[in-house]
């Protein structure tokens, strides 16, 4: 297994600093829920990224990235600036991973950038209940459909909580980074 202290300077700082870029770009990409869903969502960061780290990483590459990210949670502040960029960062750190640490490595920590986007933009609804009537129902009913295809495909039916809390922007933007770690994902 390769280390991240063996990678070059420049990939080591940006896969340390992309779970929490990747993150922040799933949290700045709706702006509705003002700061309320601004500050839950970077405490459900902080939280993910620590759950991954405490119990479910299965790579030993993504472990030592993340706790060095965690490690530098002074710069996170910083991290934020640019976040526009984070798709072609997360195609960047594919490539640049190539023929350093082992393919499993790479699609596990790819993984788990996947994840934390995901996990973030659930952490909080912000759903606007004061949109128009026509909105409402336009939401409401692309819930039902997306269940009766579901149903239909023998497969898992989330909950209305669950598909309210991932808003249209979040899950083009959850699209985007898919796209650009190589990932497909149904939202």
């Amino acid at each position: 297994m390769t280390s991240l202290a063996t990678l070059p300077e420049d990939i080591q700082s940006l896969i340390v600093k992309l779970p929490f870029r990747v993150g922040y770009y799933i949290s700045a990409s709706d702006t509705t829920g003002g700061d309320e869903a601004d500050d839950a969502e970077m405490r459900a960061l902080e939280n993910i990224v620590t759950f991954y780290v405490e119990d479910t990483l299965k790579s030993e590459f993504a472990t030592e990235a993340m706790l060095e990210m965690l490690r530098k949670r002074e710069h996170w502040e910083a991290w934020k600036e640019h976040i526009e960029i984070v798709p072609e960062e997360c195609l960047k750190m594919s490539e640049a991973l190539i023929g350093y640490i082992e393919l499993k490595e790479v699609v596990a920590f790819k993984n788990n950038l996947l994840e934390i986007a995901i996990s973030v933009a659930q952490a909080y609804r912000e759903f606007d209940h004061n949109v128009s009537t026509f909105e409402k129902f336009s939401t409401y009913f692309a819930i039902l459909l997306k269940r009766i295809q579901a149903l239909m495909a023998g497969q898992e039916i989330q909950s209305t909580d669950a598909m309210l809390n991932i808003s249209r922007e979040e899950k083009m933007a959850i699209g985007l980074l898919a796209d650009s770690l190589g990932i497909q994902v149904k939202l």
